[in-house]
């Protein structure tokens, strides 16, 4: 059977918040562009420059969200992007699987780590301070590798019925408010 063992989540990342770099929305409308622009909550704009180029983590720091959970307080960012002073950045030290630890701290009761009342904050030291039960990598990366696949599954889904949407919009549109099936006919008196 395999042993699952109690980490703190510094033990098992490597924080690099160092490299944030705030923009404030005059800076960004100066600078728009291809990247993302990350926030506490995901992309907030896009801009003409990137901080990351890979796979990291990116974890809420502050915001109302951290103690409702309305939405997801931990994402991967892919690819290149930057990301401001309000999301925490972390990356695997190899002995974790950074999706596997995206999934769980959506997941698990983050409360006694959340300081602030009128402004919910996450702060680095209690970023680090999370306890985690966690099983050896190789089993991390088997259950990341099944959810993602999920996950996919899910977005591509998403992405059908938004064009399936779109469709039905646009035959309601060109049928009932332009009566494009009836141009140049004449209707009948009933």
């Amino acid at each position: 059977m395999e042993e699952w063992k109690t980490y703190r989540l510094g033990d098992v990342v490597n924080v690099l918040d160092y490299m944030r770099v705030p923009l404030s929305s005059k800076q960004r409308e100066s600078r728009k562009g291809p990247y993302p622009y990350y926030g506490a909550q995901g992309i907030i704009d896009h801009v003409d420059s990137f901080l990351f180029d890979g796979e990291y983590l990116l974890i809420a720091e502050d915001g109302e969200n951290l103690k409702s959970k309305k939405q997801d307080i931990a994402q991967i960012a892919r690819g290149r992007y930057w990301v401001n002073n309000h999301a925490h950045i972390v990356e695997s030290n190899g002995r974790c699987d950074i999706r596997y630890i995206c999934y769980l701290l959506n997941q698990i009761d983050l409360s006694g780590y959340i300081t602030g009342s009128a402004q919910p904050k996450l702060n680095q030291a209690n970023l680090l301070a999370i306890e985690l039960r966690l099983p050896s990598v190789e089993v991390q990366k088997k259950v990341s590798d099944v959810l993602s696949t999920f996950d996919n599954k899910i977005a591509i889904n998403n992405r059908i019925n938004h064009n399936l949407e779109e469709q039905a919009r646009a035959l309601y549109k060109s049928w009932f408010v332009d009566f494009e099936p009836f141009k140049g006919g004449n209707f009948m008196d009933s």
